[in-house]
């Protein structure tokens, strides 16, 4: 059976709203997971996964969110979501741990075709903006493979569009992950979400350029850009839908950020 921690995803729903972690204070994680049902036991498979969410997921740290995948080589595929949490939080006793798992094995495991590669992210709480009151609906994902040796070039540039959203598009809200284990071989390095409401969201320019030398002066992008194309090696890009039928919790983000 998989294990509880395969359930862990990408979305952040615990409030966290201080700044950037002292040495003394435990960061933040989150981990994800595709998984798809079998094609002909799909009734069986959701009403499993509705049933066992809300019995067992459907408040705090354990609190499960589902996610349908709308494009891409997880196309029709699943996304569940868990976190964030200290590291510390896993060394915990679940109090229904025995049920869970039967449950977990009798109405759930049974219909699902497959789960791929499970990733644990820290989430960069000072470079992520969430807005107070937004609910979950649609996300835009992108996954970054990061060249050898330029995790420092990359935060820096993470730093420099942060600062150009957080002050030009204020009301969007945003969130940065990194890969606790990356590998060379998966290319799975960097996580950045766009969270919207409506796809025309997707159709319209938020002029990132002009905005971007607004604040750094003319010609900036150009080099940002530049330097982004030596940091990284190229990124992959998915559509989520938030699914509250599979859901064990509602669409509410508490997550706090400031500056």
């Amino acid at each position: 059976m998989k294990s509880i921690f395969y359930w862990m995803m990408l979305i952040p729903f615990l409030v966290f709203s201080q700044n950037e972690q002292d040495s003394h204070e435990e960061y933040l994680i989150v981990g994800t997971t595709v998984f798809s049902a079998k094609s002909d036991k799909m009734k069986e498979f959701s009403e499993g996964m509705k049933n066992h969410n809300q019995q067992f997921h459907d408040q705090g740290a354990m609190g499960v969110r589902i996610f349908n995948i709308l494009n891409g080589q997880n196309a029709n595929s699943f996304m569940a979501v868990m976190g964030p949490m200290p590291w510390s939080a896993l060394d915990e006793p679940e109090l229904n741990q025995q049920a869970h798992d039967t449950d977990w094995i009798n109405n759930v495991v049974p219909y699902i075709a497959e789960e791929n590669e499970t990733n644990f992210w820290k989430f960069h709480h000072r470079l992520s903006h969430f807005p107070p009151g937004f609910e979950m609906s649609k996300l835009k994902v992108s996954v970054w493979d990061i060249e050898r040796g330029e995790y420092q070039a990359m935060l820096k540039g993470l730093d420099k569009v942060s600062k150009v959203l957080k002050e030009k598009l204020p009301e969007m809200p945003f969130g940065i992950y990194t890969n606790e284990f990356s590998s060379t071989k998966s290319g799975q390095d960097l996580s950045v979400v766009y969270f919207f409401d409506e796809f025309s969201w997707l159709a319209k320019d938020i002029q990132l350029k002009e905005k971007y030398n607004e604040v750094y002066g003319e010609g900036a992008f150009d080099t940002f850009l530049q330097e982004w194309m030596d940091t990284t090696k190229g990124a992959s890009q998915e559509l989520w839908v938030y699914n509250q039928d599979l859901s064990g919790i509602g669409p509410q983000v508490t997550t706090a950020t400031k500056d």
